[in-house]
């Protein structure tokens, strides 16, 4: 069975666990912009960190046969520090040009503040003026509250739902993803977010359409193999692979090829290893 993972940080993992995963099924993965972790202080800190997720992060992954690609953006995190945001939102429009950059994201709320809503709104404006794709994370406080706003927003503003990827998921706001009708991730965490039993929970209840589970797996208390984890517990509740495959290949694929940038199925041949380091 293929895996696409459709949200990983491996720029926080090692390299052991890009052979993990490709001894799992995963054969791609979409590498969000993320926050690192702490406040960055200069632009520059934004641009290496994209031209690393574009370059380093794509050659690490091919060298076990999986293809890699990225999304863009000023995390919401970094959005109250409005100076440095603005700087870091005007130097990124070179990399949304990327061949492999397929959406913009992640963006969002972090603590629902003014200053986050205006750079949600600028990156919304940028992903419709460039065609493409929003991968947006559901707020980590209020996560009912601020999800209601994401999609008030995204009304206002004419977004197509099948344009949106909306994270992060939980019994909290999936029946507001799903009445916005955009796509729904889900990210299974050994503590946090939701365990395998209940992101399947959830798959029972609402369904596999337009429904993506990921690991997310940064620098925190985090599992790479969440996915495979999960389809496991699928099966043991009787899913079939053909429903699985749907759920774990076709739906990633499906909602990031909507960027035009998607490769044919198949990882290009391995670079050496020596040539990475």
């Amino acid at each position: 069975m293929k895996i696409f993972e459709p949200h990983i940080h491996l720029y926080a993992r090692t390299t052991d666990d890009y052979e993990r995963l490709a001894l799992c099924g995963v054969r791609a993965v979409v590498e969000p912009s993320f926050w690192l972790g702490q406040p960055r202080s200069t632009v520059g800190t934004f641009v290496d960190y994209w031209a690393s997720i574009a370059g380093f992060e794509n050659q690490r992954a091919a060298n076990y046969m999986i293809d890699q690609y990225h999304t863009i953006s000023v995390n919401p995190r970094e959005a109250n520090d409005e100076g440095l945001a603005m700087e870091a939102l005007a130097a990124m429009h070179p990399f949304l040009d990327h061949e492999r950059c397929v959406a913009v994201g992640e963006i969002g709320y972090d603590d629902i503040t003014d200053a986050e809503e205006r750079l949600l709104i600028a990156q919304v404006a940028i992903a419709v003026e460039r065609k493409l794709p929003l991968l947006i994370h559901s707020p980590h406080r209020e996560k009912r509250r601020g999800t209601a706003r994401n999609f008030d927003i995204l009304r206002e503003m004419g977004v197509d739902p099948a344009l949106v990827l909306y994270d992060h998921n939980t019994e909290e706001t999936m029946d507001l993803a799903r009445d916005y009708g955009c796509w729904a991730g889900m990210t299974v965490y050994p503590f946090t977010k939701l365990t395998p039993e209940r992101a399947a929970n959830l798959l029972d209840l609402y369904g596999h359409e337009r429904c993506m589970i990921n690991s997310s797996a940064d620098w925190g208390v985090s599992d790479p193999l969440m996915v495979p984890r999960t389809i496991l517990e699928l099966r043991r509740r009787g899913w079939d692979d053909e429903r699985i495959e749907t759920l774990v290949w076709n739906n990633p694929r499906d909602f990031y090829a909507q960027s035009g940038r998607l490769q044919p199925p198949t990882a290009e041949a391995a670079v050496p290893l020596a040539a990475a380091r």
